[in-house]
């Protein structure tokens, strides 16, 4: 992958983000002309040196283009999950026309497992159904992303990873340490499995998508080698930290507490909160910005027992197993990271949250 990665041009989207950042690392040690599209020069300080900066959104489809000019392989990452999912439909759209003006020689884009039918209770491969009507926003306009690429004409590898974790991951990393850190992580009983996936198996995905020679339009879930209980991640978690404690409550007792599931099918605009947040971030830096948050959140010591909602309630207790067979065969996709490397290598990570 590195001999056929150095000196190509590439640009990556959503270069400030917790995969991105270990995507653009990972395209520089490979040699690669590597692009980023970041909202302000904050964001550079996370990234390495050597990248091209496009300060900008992806509300400008002439500079898109311009930036996209030449290049061999657009990435994909970006979603900004504090806006609306017409607003993040209308940045594809015209990130989509700006690669075809500029005649780009593929994509990879990073979707989700989200996408299908059968997600989280039962088994998912690129084979299942995503026609199922109703979702969160999110999941519909996931699908809506997935069909325009599979019907434009450029080359497109369309990534669906499963639960990403690792250092900086906001939710199933850091989200985590913090709640067991305040309080504890209740899970349901009986437990679901956790097809979780380290962020650096991810990046690997994105490689190997980027070199496939014979490229058309297809999909690849991405996964860990094997799923794990839920339990083991978040224990694991509290081993790291030195503290922090795993409660079990019946998964219909839970559900009792919960009430109602509430309609996820509105596409809500953002709260001021959001708002406030997304301006603070593009001032300070993602990074900088969730390592504040996360301290704040500490050492407020209100943060309490995290308990699951719906949503989460669902992944705690599904039992699917999500199939990577097409990704190794096709893509030569080998996932290097088990739960206990993965756990290895964010431990670091979690004793300075824990410190």
């Amino acid at each position: 992958m590195e001999t056929a990665l150095a000196g190509r041009p590439v640009f990556v989207t959503g270069a400030t983000g917790f995969i991105g950042r270990r995507l653009v690392a990972a395209l520089v040690a490979a040699g690669a002309d590597v692009g980023v599209l970041t909202r302000s020069r904050s964001g550079l300080r996370d990234l390495p040196k050597g990248v091209r900066p496009v300060i900008g959104a992806l509300t400008d489809e002439a500079a898109l283009a311009r930036a996209l000019s030449g290049t061999a392989v657009l990435f994909n990452l970006a979603y900004d999950v504090r806006a609306t999912a017409a607003a993040n439909l209308a940045g594809f759209e015209r990130l989509l026309s700006a690669a075809r003006s500029a005649r780009v020689g593929r994509i990879v884009h990073l979707s989700s497992i989200v996408v299908y039918d059968a997600w989280p209770a039962a088994d998912c491969s690129e084979a299942g159904s995503t026609g199922r009507p109703g979702g969160s926003a999110y999941r519909q306009a996931k699908i809506a992303m997935e069909k325009r690429l599979l019907a434009q004409p450029l080359p497109a590898a369309i990534l669906e990873p499963t639960i990403v974790y690792g250092p900086g991951s906001a939710l199933w990393t850091d989200g985590f340490a913090t709640a067991l850190l305040a309080g504890g992580v209740v899970l349901p009983e009986p437990e679901g499995l956790c097809n979780g996936v380290f962020v650096e198996d991810v990046v690997q995905a994105c490689l190997k998508a980027a070199t496939l020679p014979d490229l058309g339009r297809e999909r690849f879930v991405i996964s860990g080698p094997e799923p794990f209980p839920w339990s083991a991640l978040l224990q694991g978690y509290a081993r790291a930290l030195g503290r922090g404690e795993v409660f079990r409550v019946p998964a219909a007792e839970l559900l009792a507490r919960l009430g109602p599931k509430p309609d996820e099918t509105t596409d809500r605009a953002p709260s001021a909160a959001a708002r406030v947040s997304a301006i603070l971030r593009r001032a300070i830096g993602h990074r900088r910005f969730e390592a504040l948050m996360g301290a704040i959140r500490r050492r407020s010591g209100k943060t309490g027992r995290l308990e699951p909602d719906h949503h989460l309630l669902e992944e705690f207790t599904g039992r699917g197993t999500c199939r990577i067979d097409h990704a190794r065969r096709r893509l030569g996709y080998a996932p290097e990271f088990d739960l206990a490397a993965g756990l290895a290598a964010t431990a670091d990570d979690l004793k300075r949250m824990a410190g």
